[in-house]
């Protein structure tokens, strides 16, 4: 009986064997082809790439609204989104899309920095983006910085 069941285990295992070698074959011989057979997937992860991670407005006047963009382009093969972004401060209001943004296309973060009443001199703010990436790329963190004056 072990034998027996040792011999059907073998059958299996080389029908398993040609199957996959067949395909091998199959995918070697006819590159970019159509077959009728499963075919490998590259399974490329989904990816972005910021234009810029760090904006310097230079001078900026007090209290006087200043619009800063922070686009990505989406370089992965599968649709990706903004999950939350959040500023460093309340001087910093953001706006973005909750939207997927499909592959080879663009997205953007709008913030709009107004200095605090009677602030002057330099300023380093962050924005935290938390995206629909895995990790640890799915956590990107955006400067703003300058200079405000009277």
């Amino acid at each position: 009986m072990k034998k027996l069941l040792y011999l059907a285990v073998v059958a299996i295992m080389m029908m398993i064997a040609d199957t996959a070698s067949a395909q091998w074959t199959d995918i070697f011989n006819n590159p970019g082809g159509s077959t009728n057979k499963a075919e490998l997937s590259t399974n490329k992860a989904a990816t972005i790439q910021w234009e810029a991670l760090e904006q310097n407005l230079g001078d900026v006047k007090q209290k006087v609204p200043t619009l800063v963009e922070f686009t990505f382009t989406n370089t992965g093969d599968k649709p990706v989104m903004i999950l939350d972004a959040e500023a460093s401060c309340g001087c910093t209001k953001l706006t973005f899309k909750r939207e997927p943004v499909a592959p080879g296309k663009k997205g953007t973060i709008s913030t709009v920095y107004v200095s605090e009443d009677g602030e002057t001199g330099i300023f380093n703010k962050s924005i935290t983006v938390k995206m629909s990436l895995a990790a640890p790329n799915d956590v990107y963190v955006l400067k703003l910085n300058g200079n405000v004056v009277k």
